[in-house]
């Protein structure tokens, strides 16, 4: 093992011992899947440490291990075609009560799970992983007047979603 190799080995032991459980919650919280989450940050890690070869990510590892694993689970989300998943258990699951309070978690992951990926990941990492518009925008590589408009967007198709607004119980737009 040549010195990078063992410079870039060292410092993939730090970020996975430091950065997994975020990475992890990241994947998780876009695919909503286990397995493909612990994949997804497997990945994520690997990704990371042959980058870490050519180049050191610096002071800003958390947000580029952020954006390697948020990029990493939207391949998963598009490769398995999440949406279509998403919209047949949400047909199939019509005799639920959205006013029972165990199923306002299952209809706001329902109703975010319905946001087109640009929209979903914007919510995911605001108001899941408490990025602040600042470094979503260095996650996901945009400027921070389209994060706050991908923002104002998800939460418009939020509020006009049926369900959602009867889960909380209130009334539409």
């Amino acid at each position: 093992m040549d010195e990078d190799q063992e410079r870039a080995m060292v410092m993939l032991e730090r970020w996975v011992r430091a950065f997994q459980p975020v990475v992890f919650r990241a994947a998780y919280l876009i695919l909503r899947d286990t397995q493909a989450a612990e994949d997804v940050a497997q990945e994520t890690f690997i990704r990371a440490y042959k980058a870490a070869q050519r180049q050191d990510p610096g002071e800003g590892v958390r947000a580029w291990l952020y954006r390697i694993a948020v990029n990493t689970a939207l391949n998963e989300v598009r490769r398995r075609k999440r949406e279509r998943t998403a919209v047949e258990k949400i047909r199939s699951s019509e005799s639920y009560d959205p006013m029972d309070a165990s199923d306002r978690t299952s209809v706001v992951s329902q109703a975010i799970d319905k946001l087109p990926d640009r929209l979903r990941v914007a919510v995911i990492c605001r108001y899941f992983l408490d990025l602040s518009e600042q470094e979503m925008a260095q996650v996901l590589r945009v400027r921070p007047g389209t994060i706050k408009s991908r923002l104002h967007e998800a939460r418009r198709l939020l509020a006009g979603d049926e369900a959602l607004v009867a889960a909380a119980g209130t009334t539409g737009p």
